[in-house]
């Protein structure tokens, strides 16, 4: 073998140990990857549209099961005193969620705000405190909904605003 063709020989083993070598953390153009990337977010959004039009339905289902009230419970023992008459322990909110039983030795009141956030009070007869504690459990469940709705519409708005932004980039 002469020596021009072993110089090659040794320069050519030289280039192929030499290949830089790429990081796999480091994307290269990859359309597929590009593409499967778009997927992805196509299908968290059509998963966020079905959500949105799960909490609509559950509204209207909700709605429709009763009267709505966005106020709250408050309960007043009446616990024997030492002379054997009954002195009323002071109001205590009363969880609707958790109500289970009605205190027959206590007196209930319905407690709100009005549209100036006023408190109003007004007595709850025993009769009604079940349908009173459904109606504020109802209410407490669409607020619930209305603000998982906005967490939802926010992850769609911010997405929306980084496609845009992208697209816009892009077209540079």
């Amino acid at each position: 073998m002469s020596i021009s063709n072993r110089n090659f020989e040794v320069n050519t083993q030289l280039l192929t140990t030499q290949v830089p070598k790429f990081s796999h953390l480091r994307q290269d153009a990859n359309p597929i990857l590009a593409a499967h990337m778009l997927q992805e977010i196509y299908k968290m959004v059509t998963e966020w549209q079905q959500e949105l039009q799960d909490i609509e339905r559950q509204n209207i289902d909700i709605s429709a099961s009763g009267t709505v009230l966005a106020a709250w419970l408050e309960s007043r023992t009446f616990k024997p005193g030492t002379t054997g008459s009954a002195i009323p322990t002071p109001y205590i909110t009363v969880d609707a969620l958790d109500l289970t039983a009605v205190n027959p030795s206590a007196s209930y009141r319905l407690c709100g705000l009005d549209e100036y956030g006023k408190l109003w009070t007004r007595p709850c007869l025993m009769a009604e405190i079940l349908s009173v504690s459904q109606a504020i459990a109802r209410y407490q469940q669409l607020k619930d909904l209305a603000e998982r709705k906005q967490q939802v519409e926010l992850h769609i708005r911010q997405v929306l605003e980084d496609l845009v932004h992208l697209r816009l980039k892009l077209e540079d």
